[in-house]
C-alpha cells in the first residue's frame, strides 16, 4: 500500500491540489493508482450531473460571490476541491430541507521522526502512525507480522478502538519503535467503538485464507465488514 497513493491523496490530485507535481507523476507511472483515479473521476463526474449537485454548486458560487469576510478566502483551489468532493456528498433529509455534509476519505501513513512519510525503516528507529479520519472518530489499528501474528497496534493495550480528533493527518501517540521484521498495518474506522478481538479474529481468518492461496501474511487484503472504512500500509524493515 505504501508504494501507492492513498484515496485522500488521489482526492487532492483530482482537485488540482498537487503543486509539486509529485502525485501526478506517480499516477502517470503507476497503473494501479491510474486505474483507481480514473474510476474516482468517472464517479464524480456522474455525481456532478445529479440535480442536487447543481444545487450545491450554486450555493457555493453564491457564497464565493459574497463580499470577503474576515477569515475566509474562497479562492480557486478551494472551490475546485469542494467541486471534486461533491461525489462524496451525503444528503440527509430533514423535512423539506436537505442537510448536506461532505464525506472525506480515510488514510493511513507511517511518519519518520522528522514527519516524512516512510515505507521502510531499520530496527531501533521510531515511526508514528498518522490517520486521515474522514467523517469517523473511532480508529483501531492492527499489525500483522511476517509470521501471520496479529496484534493491536493502537490504542496500545486497548480492547476497543480509540477516539481521535478530525483531520487529514492526525498523529497517533505514542511513537513506535521499529523491531526486526516487516509488518503490514491495518486501520479500521467507525462511528461507534470497535472490539479489537472481533477485528483480530476477522483478520486472522483472512490470513488463513490467503495462505491457502499461496499468499504471504503481508499481502492480505483488508477484511470487509469491520467498521465503516479501512486503510492499510506496509513497513519494510531492513535487516
Amino acid at each position: 500500500m505504501a508504494e501507492h497513493l492513498s484515496r485522500l491523496e488521489l482526492d487532492e490530485w483530482l482537485a488540482g491540489l498537487d503543486p509539486s507535481g509529485r502525485m501526478g507523476a506517480h499516477v502517470a507511472s503507476c497503473a494501479a493508482c491510474g486505474q483507481l483515479a480514473e474510476g474516482m473521476r468517472q464517479a464524480r463526474e456522474s455525481s456532478l450531473r445529479a440535480p442536487r449537485a447543481a444545487t450545491v454548486l450554486a450555493k457555493l458560487e453564491a457564497k464565493r460571490a459574497q463580499p470577503a469576510r474576515a477569515r475566509w478566502s474562497w479562492g480557486g483551489p478551494l472551490v475546485a476541491a469542494l467541486t471534486v468532493g461533491l461525489a462524496l456528498i451525503i444528503y440527509v433529509p430533514r423535512g423539506t430541507e436537505d442537510g448536506v455534509r461532505l464525506k472525506g476519505s480515510v488514510a493511513l501513513r507511517l511518519l519518520s521522526e522528522d514527519g516524512a512519510s516512510v515505507t521502510g525503516a531499520r530496527p531501533g528507529e521510531r515511526v508514528t502512525l498518522a490517520v486521515g479520519t474522514g467523517p469517523y472518530r473511532n480508529v483501531l489499528v492492527l499489525a500483522v507480522d511476517e509470521a501471520g501474528a496479529v496484534d493491536v497496534l493502537w490504542p496500545q493495550g486497548g480492547a476497543t478502538s480509540g477516539t481521535v480528533e478530525p483531520g487529514a493527518q492526525v498523529p497517533l501517540s505514542p511513537p513506535l519503535e521499529v523491531t526486526p521484521g516487516s509488518v503490514a498495518v491495518q486501520a479500521f474506522f467507525s462511528d461507534a467503538p470497535l472490539r479489537a478481538e472481533d477485528a483480530r479474529a476477522a483478520l486472522t481468518a483472512r490470513i488463513a485464507e490467503a495462505r491457502a492461496k499461496g499468499q504471504g501474511p503481508l499481502e492480505v487484503a483488508t477484511p470487509e465488514g469491520i467498521g465503516k472504512a479501512s486503510a492499510h500500509a506496509v513497513l519494510r524493515v531492513a535487516p
